[in-house]
């Protein structure tokens, strides 16, 4: 399994030395070139999981890169981090931002049902009635992304330490007295 997976990011995640070929990240080509960064710790994994599930959920776009950038100064592990930015795709985002909306809207006390169908916007076009109710939504909306970051960042960081943590004694138990995992190139 584990062969598998590093086989997945081999092929899918770009390496230290394919940093050049991306215009984007040419500027922090040689900051992104640190062996620190790319290797499997028990410190850098769960910073990773925490910042590819944190920077995903609040921006659905351009997610991988950004997490790798700031990957650089909280010393994550830049593969780890934009894997997890994966989570946020086209089939979680409308979910997620439903989910948002509640969350929001129960943080700001609001009732669910900002807008009245019937009364909204009467005799308004379908797209009038649509950006009314974007209004009225937008801020639960936006508290409830920012919850939902904080708290998957959150718990991704602290599962990611108990399943390193419990790897690591499984690993010693075993005989293997090397704690840290290679570095995938």
């Amino acid at each position: 399994m584990a062969g598998k997976l590093r086989a997945w990011f081999k092929r899918h995640i770009p390496s230290r030395e394919t940093i050049d070929s991306y215009r984007i990240l040419r500027p922090f080509a040689k900051q992104l070139r640190h062996p620190e960064l790319w290797h499997f710790n028990r410190k850098s994994v769960p910073r990773g999981v925490a910042l590819g599930l944190g920077i995903g959920v609040i921006i659905p776009f351009m997610h991988v890169v950004l997490a790798m950038l700031l990957a650089i100064p909280v010393r994550a592990n830049v593969v780890v981090a934009g894997a997890f930015t994966l989570v946020v795709n086209p089939i979680t985002i409308p979910p997620m931002y439903w989910a948002a909306y509640h969350i929001g809207a129960w943080e700001l006390r609001q009732e669910v049902a900002v807008v009245d169908p019937q009364s909204a916007a009467e005799g308004a076009s379908e797209l009038g009635r649509m950006l009314f109710w974007l209004h009225h939504a937008s801020g639960p909306i936006a508290l409830g992304i920012l919850t939902i970051s904080a708290c998957s960042a959150l718990l991704g960081y602290l599962v990611a330490a108990l399943v390193w943590r419990v790897w690591a004694r499984f690993r010693a138990r075993n005989g293997e007295v090397e704690m840290e995992a290679p570095a995938v190139d």
